[in-house]
């Protein structure tokens, strides 16, 4: 009989080190005293809850740090009971210096280390080997991407059931209802730019983040559908350009030219969901279906 998997998901959240972050860098571990064991703050996922939003949500439980998710690593699985658990982990990043953590009965103690004192400080191989891949992540700077999501809207009204013209066809209610679930998939990876084609569809599908964020909907002409190769290059280039974790939402038919403006094999993305491209000056490091 195959053993039960139980999703989780956490990260290892670094911060520059020293009043000038001329010290390194160091990572933060967690104190768990029903198991006493110093570990990376990790936890298992909520029903239909998206991974990258466990991650997020069960770093600020356990440590009270805000994060926004900057590069993918390895997944981790072992046994524990009950099942077999497997554990999606992220670079995380603070989007403050300020932490609310209290000390309770599943995390007593949080602590900044730097990576070779975190090394010997982890009560676990399995963590060990995270953090080396973390740190091979720094070895390259890739602990530093920025993000790039690429959306394609939601689901909207069928084109045979809508009788105005293309750009004004609007979201169906599913189409509504996913817009609003990417509200806290959007805020995981700390999304602070948001642009979009100006069809309707578009435009509604990002239109809850807007609404949570406050930040300012761009409208690009270069991401409508129909729009030339070139032209979607160009857009894809001024996106690489910008330091802040962006969102692009665009069409089906248009994701082939941002792949191939990308450099990526990418995949055709059911309705309302992305690829999320980690990047670095230009160069695509790493991609991940959500």
């Amino acid at each position: 009989m195959a053993s039960k998997v139980i999703p989780a998901a956490g990260g290892i959240v670094w911060r520059k080190a020293g009043p000038s972050g001329s010290g390194g860098i160091e990572v933060l571990l967690v104190h768990r005293p029903g198991y006493d064991d110093w570990t990376f703050p990790k936890g298992k996922a909520d029903p239909d809850e998206a991974l990258p939003v466990t991650a997020v949500r069960e770093i600020l439980e356990e440590t009270g740090y805000r994060v926004r998710l900057v590069h993918p690593l390895p997944e981790v699985t072992y046994r524990v009971r009950g099942g077999l658990k497997q554990v999606a982990y992220w670079v995380a990043r603070p989007v403050d210096d300020q932490s609310d953590f209290r000390p309770n009965r599943e995390v007593d103690d949080i602590r900044w280390f730097a990576p070779r004192a975190a090394r010997k400080k982890l009560t676990y191989e399995h963590d060990r080997r995270l953090l080396e891949s973390f740190e091979d992540l720094v070895a390259r700077k890739s602990h530093k991407a920025r993000t790039l999501v690429v959306l394609r809207h939601a689901k909207a009204v069928p084109r045979d059931a809508f009788d105005g013209g293309d750009r004004d066809r609007p979201l169906a209610a599913e189409g509504h209802d996913r817009a609003k679930e990417l509200v806290p998939l959007l805020s995981a990876f700390g999304v602070r730019r948001i642009v979009s084609s100006p069809a309707t569809r578009t435009v509604q599908t990002v239109d809850p983040y807007v609404a949570a964020t406050d930040e300012l909907l761009e409208l690009d002409d270069r991401l409508v559908e129909g729009a030339s190769p070139a032209k979607v290059e160009r857009a894809v280039e001024a996106l690489l350009g910008t330091k802040r974790p962006t969102v692009a939402c665009t069409h089906r038919p248009t994701l082939r030219d941002v792949y191939a403006a990308l450099g990526v094999s990418g995949p055709v993305l059911a309705p309302g969901h992305a690829l999320v491209i980690h990047h670095r000056k230009g160069k695509v490091l790493a991609s991940e279906l959500v």
